[in-house]
């Protein structure tokens, strides 16, 4: 066969075209995270929908928590004194402060009290299908303690109904038959079980086991403490806001109601005890009072009786008048003078006690008895703190300031009395000159004159007295009436946790973050190529060619993907190869094109081969060189002949006429294939005969492509790279690495591989890498459209257009 050289039709030295992108500063692509996103909606719903169910468990594992809500009203003191008992200053009344009576409803005795009042520290439970089921009101019976109370720390019996009035008792392994109301003694304390529900309506959980929980009431308080909250409404008013939280809102009214009766009970025991004191002081002076007015009447209508005196003469009325005046001066200065001397006593001989200031009309020596009784009071408060005992700092104060008002109180004393013997001198002196004018007076008018001295100023302070017992009772009352429940307990219809449907939400969020998550870290952590975005983050080697994914079973020979006589998506995408190779300069003209890969199954001599027939059907002679000595197979696909191959070429054994050969595809396109695969395939490539024979080949052909080993393999591909113009390296999708990328660029880099380019084979237009139609199935769609014949090849997977083709690059 004869050759004839041809003539070079491809530019060698038109500059690269703007083909070439540099690398990106980011590999991460967000189109094929979408992609990956899309393609797993199945996961994505079915994550959704375990996240979800966890959801739905965690509802009705969880014990929803409610929230109780109450107000009262407290007015508090005005600090004026406007209090109609401060005068007497008997007891002198604590202010009412709105921070401490949120402390009262706060403090542990409180709620002590009502733990032990409703029996909180006894629970219980029954047996659910997710979780126990805790029973308040509607528990069949109820756990009673006799007044010794629980003694243990936690205990835990169960009790079930066996027949009328006889229950079940296991505790651990133990169970024992006890009656209905009859006491049970264990170390913790002694019990008994009575019926908590009403025999004529039966309760429906009677027949089953109940779980009987009983811990130590010091642990229900501390519980109770941290689920109770007493604060300020606004923090203007007197309005005090109460807040508790419980998983049965029953019982959280029932706390709420208990610790408010509870609050007003100690409160109104706190003034009636106080209005008590006063009581009972003016009592006992009424009394005594009442006995002098009474023995004063007794003894005058003794003396008439027994005179037979009704009225004494009239003409005895002025001298009478005159001495009954003086008479009721001296006996206002003797009761003044006894009072004097009874307050001197009293300081003097008795310890700290309230003393009343009666007829003293002395407004210091009045100030002084106000001071004096309040640190009495304060006084007997301090005593009652025991833990310091007498060498409490503020009782010896209290005790000092008490001896100074003493003394201050002694010296006020003294003067009073002075001016009051001149004043009971002089007025004896008036006195007596009034008894010398009414010497006649008959002696019985002057008994009862005598007897009824003083009966005036009695029966006035006993009316002082009453009037102010009266004031006590109306002060009990107003005392009573300043707090009162603005809003009674209520509970809320929908518990505040878990929040339903704030945990639906959470579950939908992580039951889509979870797998975007992985999606997410699936991409970052990929290895293989994908798109042409990873070529691009690596390298600055162009990108000349893109060829879709085929079906093995659409190709003819097994490698020929494309026809003369059908127009397809991948024939186009090799005729797109063949235009950017016009566009590429060849080093030093050499028309020879070498086609590599990192590793076999790249599909570079499905590249060569089918690079070679668009070549040839474009009219120019092309040659295939099978250059790939170790594991040839061209010419079993190509059913070649497999004599007077290129190894027997370069060994000397064939001539070059025999070596090429027809492709039997095309009458431009040539195949010279390995022939015996050598024993020294490294060593052969090394003969000057490789680079002759590259160089006839050259003389006889347009196109002289080069299908050579891996390069990640041997060291063969860079002995031919050296022979070519033009170095194709084939990267594969999900096939390629991308270390395997960077090695070929560093080869590049180091000078190794001269005038590369790549070609990106294998590309399945899938959503998870990033692509949202298939350029395939559009041209072919457009060719149906325009009435072109022929059949359809497309990627084995391809995607539909429509909503997709709005992410089209």
């Amino acid at each position: 066969m004869e050759f004839k050289p041809a003539v070079n039709t491809i530019n060698t030295n038109v500059a690269a075209p703007p083909v070439v992108v540099k690398k990106t500063t980011s590999s991460f692509d967000v189109k094929r995270y979408l992609g990956m996103v899309l393609g797993a909606w199945y996961w994505i719903i079915l994550s959704l929908i375990i996240a979800l169910a966890i959801g739905y468990i965690y509802l009705q594992v969880t014990k929803p928590i409610y929230e109780v809500k109450s107000a009262l009203v407290v007015t508090e003191d005005d600090n004026t004194n406007s209090d109609i008992l401060d005068k007497l200053n008997i007891v002198k009344k604590a202010p009412v402060n709105f921070f401490n009576e949120i402390n009262a409803l706060k403090s542990e005795d409180l709620i002590t009290q009502a733990v032990d009042s409703l029996n909180l520290n006894v629970t219980y439970f029954i047996k659910g299908k997710l979780r126990d089921i805790e029973l308040y009101n509607e528990s069949p019976i109820r756990i009673v303690f006799d007044s010794s109370g629980y003694k243990g720390d936690h205990t835990e019996m169960f009790v079930k109904y066996t027949s009328d009035g006889h229950f079940d008792l296991r505790e651990g392994s133990k169970v024992v038959d006890v009656p209905y109301d009859s006491w049970i003694t264990r170390s913790f304390g002694r019990f008994k079980i009575l019926y908590a529900y009403d025999p004529s309506n039966p309760n429906k959980y009677l027949t089953k086991e109940i779980d009987v929980k009983v811990k130590d009431p010091e642990y229900t308080v501390r519980d109770i403490q941290s689920n109770f909250r007493v604060t300020s409404a606004d923090g203007r008013t007197s309005v005090m806001d109460l807040t508790y939280r419980d998983n049965i809102p029953e019982r959280g009214i029932d706390l709420l109601n208990t610790l408010v009766r509870i609050y007003y009970r100690n409160k109104f025991k706190n003034i009636d005890l106080s209005a008590q004191k006063t009581r009972d002081f003016i009592n006992d002076h009424k009394k005594d009072l009442m006995n002098n007015l009474n023995a004063v009447d007794s003894n005058v209508e003794h003396i008439k009786e027994q005179n037979g005196v009704i009225d004494l003469p009239g003409q005895t009325a002025t001298y009478m008048s005159a001495k009954n005046e003086t008479e009721k001066n001296i006996d206002a200065l003797l009761n003044r003078r006894r009072a004097l001397i009874n307050l001197r006593y009293l300081l003097l001989n008795s310890r700290y006690q309230i003393i009343v200031a009666l007829d003293i009309n002395d407004n210091i020596l009045q100030g002084l008895v106000i001071q004096y009784n309040t640190l009495v009071q304060k006084l007997e408060t301090q005593e009652k703190v025991q833990e310091l005992g007498a060498s409490n700092p503020f009782l010896i104060e209290t005790i000092v300031e008490l001896e100074a008002l003493k003394r201050r109180m002694l010296d006020v004393l003294n003067r009073l009395s002075g001016s009051l013997e001149s004043d009971l001198q002089v007025a004896t002196k008036s006195n007596a000159d009034y008894n010398d004018k009414i010497k006649s007076v008959p002696g019985i008018d002057r008994s009862i004159t005598q007897i009824r001295r003083g009966y005036d100023v009695t029966q006035d302070m006993y009316l002082f007295l009453f009037k102010k017992g009266i004031e006590n009772d109306i002060a009990v009352y107003n005392e009573a009436n300043k707090s009162k429940v603005l809003i009674a307990p209520y509970a809320g219809s929908q518990p505040v946790f878990p929040l339903r449907n704030n945990i639906y939400l959470l579950a939908l969020l992580v039951g889509l973050l979870i797998p975007l998550l992985l999606l997410l870290i699936r991409q970052l952590l990929i290895r293989k190529i994908v798109n042409e975005s990873d070529i691009k983050a690596i390298t600055d080697i162009p990108i000349i060619g893109v060829i879709s994914k085929i079906d093995p079973d659409k190709l003819r020979y097994n490698y020929i993907a494309i026809s003369s006589s059908v127009r397809t998506g991948i024939s186009e995408q090799f005729r797109m190869l063949r235009t950017n190779l016009e566009f590429i300069p060849f080093t030093e003209g050499r028309k020879v094109i070498s086609v590599t890969s990192s590793e076999s199954g790249e599909g570079k001599t499905f590249i060569s081969l089918n690079l070679g027939f668009i070549l040839a059907l474009g009219t120019k002679r092309v040659v295939v060189v099978e250059f790939d000595l170790r594991k040839p197979k061209m010419s079993e696909f190509l059913k070649i002949k497999d004599t007077n191959g290129v190894s027997d070429y370069l060994m000397g054994k064939a001539e070059l006429k025999d070596v090429i050969k027809p492709s039997g595809i095309n009458s431009n396109l040539y195949i010279a294939n390995c022939g015996q695969a050598p024993q020294n395939p490294g060593d052969l490539l090394a003969y000057p005969s490789t680079a002759k024979l590259i160089e006839e080949l050259q003389e006889m052909f347009d196109i002289v492509i080069l299908d050579t080993p891996p390069l990640g393999l041997v060291s063969d591909a860079l002995i031919l790279s050296r022979h070519a113009g033009l170095n194709l390296f084939v990267i594969r999708q999900a096939v390629t690495t991308k270390k395997q990328v960077r090695d070929f660029d560093e080869m590049y880099k180091d000078g190794k591989i001269h005038n590369p380019a790549i070609v990106f084979n294998g590309v399945g237009y899938l959503k998870q890498y990033g692509y949202y139609y298939n350029p395939n199935r559009e041209y072919e769609h457009k060719l149906a459209e325009y009435g072109a014949s022929g059949t359809t090849t497309t990627g084995a997977d391809s995607n539909k257009g429509g909503f997709f083709s709005f992410f089209k690059r």
